[in-house]
């Protein structure tokens, strides 16, 4: 039986516009279950998003009988659903979770039904034990960013650390399905525990937050990316041809049927082909190498690595891609960042644009601090330059990194020589 640790923890300040906090109530729940919170009230679970358009009962750790009752009559051939082992095609808002994210729903699902009865007067909801018990119960998933979350219901759960789902699901989530991150919430805690008086009041404050619910998704207003997703069993021969010719796939589109040509018709929600049959979605790798590798620099060197093992890649044109979209991008933001950055109070967390004419806050006389500090700004500078030396990627990368670490080193210098700056006291 879960029971409420000693210290219990809170949030500094608040930074809605009404300083409105939740009830107290809700925080010791949390703590009770050891639930993490997030900034509108509602506790979440990350996952990386992976595409499914089949799956068999047994890969999911799904019992047969349950899922006919949740509509999985018949398997994707039409014949009756029978054996663990039959491929069903999966629903449009049905998602497979990791067995972690089932745990730790299980934990959220006892909080809110404690919730239910000792704050509303209510019976509990979930009466949930174990994950199994979950399967079934809907859930929003939300992409960062955006403020739409997209109603799904648990069918099963798996050994990877992704979170498996139609294309169409990813994708209305605003979501390419190319390896993303987004959450999953229990559907009640939304419901029950979301506010947008709880959302900071600042710019973007309404950002990853589910302002709205799509309930059901329409194929034709999703991101057009899951529009190029192959409804065949084969691929005709002339195909094979036609890449060892390289040609271009604009011209060759009638080939190939896609679920754009499908749009309009009922048939865009009939089950998409699959080439390769497969006996366990669980064989493979479990978690993305992203996630086990822990810093930036660890990541590159092994993307890079990669690249250098494949012969069909120049790794030398990932570095300067790498380079180019992502570390030039972050360290010339993070420079601006830095420039019009505003100060906060350390005892009531009051901003400020600029720091008063007196050096301290105010409103209460508390100190200042900055909100970009100078590890933020500079992060990537050196691995940046370590590609530029290792790949030769040529002069002007290299001059325009010059050209940065000599903008950086101005804004700190200065800061650096006021610690060291010694009194005349030293001189006595």
């Amino acid at each position: 039986m879960s029971v409420i640790p000693e210290s219990v923890k809170g949030v500094r300040g608040l930074t809605n516009n009404t300083r409105t906090p939740e009830p107290l109530e809700k925080g010791l729940l949390r703590a009770k279950y050891d639930i993490s919170m997030f900034k509108d009230g509602t506790a979440r679970f990350d996952a990386t998003n992976a595409p499914l358009t089949h799956f068999k009962p047994s890969e999911i750790g799904a019992d047969v009988e349950k899922l006919r009752k949740l509509g999985y009559a018949y398997d994707y051939t039409g014949a009756p659903l029978e054996s663990k082992d039959q491929c069903c095609t999966l629903n449009i808002h049905d998602i497979i979770v990791p067995e972690a994210c089932g745990d730790y729903f299980v934990r959220v699902a006892k909080f809110l039904d404690e919730l239910l009865q000792g704050y509303y007067a209510l019976p509990p909801f979930y009466h949930a034990r174990d994950r199994q018990d979950l399967v079934g119960q809907l859930i929003v998933g939300l992409s960062p960013h955006t403020s739409v979350g997209v109603i799904g219901r648990i069918i099963g759960f798996t050994k990877a650390s992704v979170c498996f789902a139609h294309p169409f699901w990813h994708s209305a989530k605003r979501r390419d399905c190319d390896g993303d991150e987004d959450s999953v919430s229990l559907g009640l805690d939304v419901l029950l525990n979301f506010s947008k008086q709880f959302l900071p009041s600042r710019i973007g404050g309404i950002m990853d937050a589910p302002i709205l619910l799509t309930v059901a998704i329409k194929p034709s207003e999703i991101a057009r990316q899951a529009f190029n997703v192959e409804t065949v069993e084969r691929f005709p021969l002339r195909f094979f041809d036609e890449t060892l010719r390289r040609s271009d796939a604009k011209t060759l589109s009638g080939l190939v049927e896609t679920v754009h040509e499908r749009l309009g018709s009922t048939s865009v929600l009939d089950s998409l082909g699959f080439t390769h049959n497969i006996h366990n979605i669980n064989t493979g790798n479990l978690e993305s190498a992203y996630k086990k590798l822990g810093s930036m620099i660890d990541k590159v060197t092994a993307q890079l690595k990669l690249a250098e093992s494949i012969r069909a890649v120049d790794a030398g044109e990932v570095a300067k891609r790498v380079l180019s979209t992502h570390f030039m991008r972050d360290l010339t933001g993070n420079l601006r960042a830095f420039a019009g950055q505003r100060f906060r109070c350390t005892k009531c967390n009051s901003k400020f644009r600029r720091i008063p004419l007196k050096g301290a806050c105010t409103r209460c006389g508390g100190s200042l601090s900055l909100t970009v500090y100078r590890g933020g700004v500079e992060k990537y500078l050196d691995v940046a330059e370590d590609l530029v030396k290792r790949y030769k990627l040529g002069t002007y990368h290299e001059q325009r990194l010059v050209l940065l670490r000599d903008e950086i080193e101005s804004l700190f210098t200065e800061q650096e020589e006021k610690k060291r700056q010694p009194t005349l006291a030293q001189f006595v």
